[in-house]
């Protein structure tokens, strides 16, 4: 995927400079798009063949994936930044724990539940616990009981 620029952005607006978008001119609002500080949209006279092509530019090289379900579900992925310090995350990579076969599963998941890091100033929870099929079916047992 090529960063979206805003001369690659400017190339497919009408260049009609009407300033209905809030932009001066044309060139002003491309930077702008490209920035992702406003929605391509917000020029009325934008082709659907370039919203199409901006949007497939403009597409996270990864799809968001959702693990779990309801409040407790965690999402990664999604992103179109490469470093840290060029946007903010909005789905952090998730802390995982794998609980293996031989181990006491009721006793690690509480202690897995009241784990608590900090990092960098702010707390850190596990996100998902990993296991193995035999590890679930004593954790249905577990539930029954």
């Amino acid at each position: 995927m090529a960063k979206l620029t805003g001369i690659g952005v400017y190339k497919l607006l009408p260049k009609t400079n009407c300033g209905e978008c809030n932009f001066p001119t044309c060139m002003a609002f491309a930077m702008q798009v490209a920035a992702k500080k406003v929605a391509l949209e917000a020029c009325p006279y934008v082709s659907e063949d370039a919203k199409r092509e901006l949007a497939e530019s403009a597409a996270p090289p990864m799809r968001t994936v959702t693990l779990g379900a309801g409040p407790q579900a965690v999402q990664m992925g999604g992103e179109t930044v490469l470093f840290r310090h060029e946007e903010k995350f909005h789905h952090p990579t998730a802390l995982a724990i794998r609980i293996r076969d031989t181990d006491d599963v009721a006793a690690e998941i509480n202690s897995i539940h009241h784990l608590k890091f900090i990092r960098s100033g702010k707390p850190v929870n596990v996100d998902l616990i990993a296991s193995s099929r035999r590890v679930m079916a004593s954790l249905s047992r577990l539930r029954r009981n």
